[in-house]
């Protein structure tokens, strides 16, 4: 049955795709019929050093500029794409399968939120820092952080967001005042040609300011590894950001990894399960499970699991499965086949293994990437999908005695992005949250904490490192220069040349009253 399936969508893209295509361009495929809607050139990557070339230029230039000119700049960006939220929103859905709703409320209206916010406060953030100088030195000095821009800021974005994580960034970086090169997913073109469209419209005065590179993954390390490239982002797996990392390792270039995710739910005996049941659904079937902080495993007290299970399977058999872009679909399709054999692998390896499937179940054939929402029940953790990130609709239920045993099996993982904890014991909660290993920890909720703008996002472990969203993700897209200023009146300082005994005395005196 698998390799009828497999059949099928390999005649349906030889259909779709011209010979003469192959290599030349990036065809964008409908993940709902897989029907071919258009495709995008290109670029060689002869082009990449001319690329950088312009926007280094662009760089020395906007760095220069006031923080009045970058937020009128900024400013037109964003009412291009509040005027343009609807066919953002429907190009996003038809490319990658995600409901119109999600795309206007993740993708468009973030990234409206994001350039609100620093168009807003991008210059508080970055303004300089007074710091505080040792006794005796503030009479003629004063001492400051200045955070300075990088300059050229290479963004490379996955497809699972293929809006917001190629916008969010780019426009951090833009704030801060930097150029930057956005290397869009290969797998959503039509986006990446969207979002060259809207800096091109934006940025008419700014040539080289923001660019956009089309082509596959290996496009993305030349551009992050090429001469004059001073920052990296990488939002995308955990074994390609690892590459990626090796790759910047030798040449000391610093970067933002945002990675993957295995992100534990605890629902303790006293939660208010309705509400729990109807975050693990949101948590985990929102974009088809295709997000790296979504809840990809359940630790539920014994006592109550039962309960809990029987209103988790009810709110999944709700669930409307259906193209992206009609209005009352829940969930829509995989947005690729890229980790459906990973997603067979794992659910393969947990039934063989004892796991009970109690909704969903392997896709049927059909066309379009559709995966029902699926949850299975008995799992420990010798099974891999405890432990590996399953980027798609598949939820495991794992039933635990107290909370020691759920933070230890939380805590059993190589990730380490977000968790969640869902008890009505405010105390309790706070000390499960304080000893899981993640970057986040929600409460009672699921998923809110990347849409606060002011909470830095991010992970631990092999989850990725260095945060951004805010003030703190701001000043990432800065060199952080430390500034000390005096006056200049005085001819010397009292512990410059020449020395002598009287100074030898005075230091020995200073040292004996610490």
């Amino acid at each position: 049955m698998e390799q009828r399936a497999l059949n099928l969508r390999t005649r349906i893209e030889r259909r779709a795709e011209p010979p003469t295509y192959r290599q030349q361009v990036m065809r964008a495929v409908d993940p709902a019929t897989f029907e071919m809607i258009g495709s995008v050139p290109q670029i060689p990557e002869a082009q990449v050093p001319a690329m950088v070339e312009r926007a280094r230029k662009a760089a020395d230039a906007w760095g220069l500029a006031s923080w009045e000119e970058r937020g009128r700049t900024l400013a037109k960006l964003r009412k291009l794409i509040g005027q343009r939220s609807g066919e953002i929103a429907g190009i996003i859905s038809r490319s990658m399968g995600k409901p119109v709703f999600e795309a206007l409320h993740y993708d468009v209206a973030m990234v409206l939120d994001d350039l609100t916010d620093y168009i807003r406060h991008a210059e508080p953030y970055l303004a300089d820092e007074e710091v505080k100088l040792p006794v005796g030195m503030e009479k003629r000095k004063h001492a400051l952080i200045r955070y300075a821009p990088r300059g050229v800021v290479c963004v490379i974005a996955p497809w699972n967001f293929p809006f917001e994580l190629a916008m969010s960034p780019a426009i951090a970086a833009l704030a801060a005042g930097n150029a930057v090169i956005v290397k869009p997913s290969s797998a959503a073109p039509l986006v990446g040609e969207l979002i060259e469209k809207l800096f091109q419209e934006a940025f008419p005065d700014w040539p080289g300011l923001a660019q956009v590179a089309h082509g596959p993954g290996r496009l993305g390390t030349a551009i992050a590894t090429a001469d004059g490239v001073d920052f990296v982002v990488f939002t995308g797996s955990t074994s390609v950001g690892t590459k990626l990392q090796s790759a910047l390792a030798p040449l000391l270039r610093p970067s933002l990894l945002e990675l993957g995710g295995c992100d534990p739910m605890i629902v303790c005996a006293d939660a208010n399960l309705e509400r729990a049941a109807a975050a693990a659904v949101y948590g985990r079937f929102c974009n088809n499970g295709q997000v790296c902080a979504a809840v990809k495993r359940v630790y539920c007290h014994e006592t109550v699991c039962r309960t809990f299970l029987e209103k988790l399977v009810t709110r999944v058999n709700l669930l409307k499965l259906g193209p992206g872009t009609d209005p009352s679909s829940d969930v829509g399709p995989l947005a690729n086949d890229r980790a459906v054999g990973t997603l067979r692998s794992l659910l393969h390896d947990a039934l063989d293994k004892g796991a009970k499937l109690v909704a969903g179940g392997f896709p049927a054939i059909q066309a379009g990437w559709y995966w029902q929402p699926t949850v299975i029940t008995n799992v420990d953790h010798s099974m891999r999908i405890m432990k590996e990130e399953a980027f798609g609709p598949i939820l495991p239920v794992c039933a635990v005695k107290d909370d020691e045993e759920a933070i230890e099996l939380a805590n059993d993982n190589p990730y380490g992005l977000d968790a969640y904890v869902f008890t009505s014991d405010m105390r309790r909660a706070h000390r499960i949250a304080n000893r899981l290993k993640a970057g986040s920890v929600d409460i009672n909720d699921v998923m809110v904490n990347y849409v606060i703008r002011d909470i830095p996002f991010g992970g631990v472990k092999s989850s990725g490192h260095n945060r951004y969203h805010g003030r703190i993700g701001l000043r990432l897209f800065t060199e952080y220069k430390g500034m000390v200023i005096d006056d200049g009146t005085a001819d010397t300082e009292a512990e410059w040349f020449p020395y002598s005994e009287a100074k030898r005395d005075a230091a020995q005196e200073r040292c004996g009253k610490v």
